[in-house]
């Protein structure tokens, strides 16, 4: 009787999406190839702040939108970048614009976030990173990038097998002073 449980019980379970290896480069073009994609997840930034939010990333082939919101969904920061233009809501409620978004976070929130290179990274795409590493899988592992006086680096810590191509789903963004862990819940690719 106690095997037929175990059997019984063994069959309900669900599994997990397994870790499917692939080529670089085909990986690769499969990422070039995603122009419009959303990630959920969470922020977690440490450095002359620290907070946590929930994280909303949206790409299109025209622009990217980043909003941060905290535990009670009262919005963070609100990004709105396009080529010529960028607008930042922040968490009063007031607009900024500029055409710089990186500046024109650092500058209004005291947050440094490379968003020009977000849009890219954040999929596991290492464009313009001066150095990068795949792991076992054909995926990047890791990527490193000055910008200005700053050497960021991304560790990408875990993948989520169930999109395809396979996204990250875990990474940690430094440079000094400043540590930002990224956890996405969900992706919705178009």
């Amino acid at each position: 009787m106690f095997p037929v449980l175990l059997t019984l019980l063994s069959g309900c379970a669900t599994q997990q999406p397994t870790e499917r290896p692939t080529q670089w480069n085909a990986h690769e073009q499969a990422l070039r190839q995603l122009d419009h994609y959303q990630a959920k997840g969470k922020l977690g930034y440490k450095g002359q702040q620290r907070f946590g939010a929930n994280l909303l990333w949206e790409t299109t082939a025209s622009h990217d939108h980043l909003l941060l919101t905290n535990f009670l969904g009262s919005t963070l920061l609100k990004l709105d970048a396009r080529p010529s233009q960028v607008t930042l809501i922040n968490n009063e409620g007031k607009t900024f614009q500029g055409v710089n978004a990186d500046q024109l976070v650092q500058q209004l929130t005291g947050i440094d976030l490379p968003v020009t290179q977000m849009r890219d990274w954040l999929i596991g795409l290492p464009t313009a990173a001066d150095t990068f590493q795949l792991n076992n899988n054909g995926r990047v592992s890791y990527l490193a990038k000055q910008i200005n006086d700053k050497l960021w680096q991304l560790d990408y810590n875990e993948y989520d097998y169930s999109t395809t191509p396979a996204l990250p789903k875990r990474m940690v963004l430094s440079t000094t002073g400043v540590s930002i862990t990224l956890v996405i819940h969900s992706w919705s690719i178009n």
